[in-house]
């Protein structure tokens, strides 16, 4: 008795085709990487064209139990509005205020006293973020 001789199936017929599955595959990897190229590139380009608002908090002063006034001085591209959070805490560090403070368009800087109104004595002005 002789072996039996194996007999070629017409590609496509009996299942998918090894190399078809292949660029399959590959097409799905390179769509996913370009979605997630697209992505970083999207995100790095929010970041880098964000208009830039440098702020510090020049004093600050315990005027009660329930209040802190700090002076603020923002530098910020002078035709656009943003906004500065300032935030105070205990003498433990917990926070007992915060505000965020619109600035306006004009000018290019500013230069003003806050009062914050704190739940308990505040013991720090800070300045959290400016936007």
């Amino acid at each position: 008795m002789s072996a039996p001789t194996k007999v070629a199936v017409p590609a496509g017929r009996y299942g998918t085709d090894p190399a078809e599955t292949e660029r399959r595959v590959r097409r799905v990897y390179y769509a996913a990487l370009a979605l997630a190229l697209a992505i970083v590139a999207a995100v790095g380009a929010h970041y880098l064209l964000k208009p830039s608002f440098n702020g510090e908090v020049v004093s600050f002063t315990v005027v009660s139990a329930s209040e802190v006034q700090i002076r603020l001085d923002v530098d910020k591209p002078s035709d656009t509005a943003g906004s500065c959070t300032v935030r105070s805490r205990d003498v433990n560090g917990d926070e007992v205020g915060r505000l965020t403070v619109p600035l306006p368009k004009q000018p290019s800087s500013y230069d003003g006293t806050v009062t914050l109104r704190t739940s308990s004595l505040g013991t720090t002005g800070e300045l959290v973020s400016c936007g």
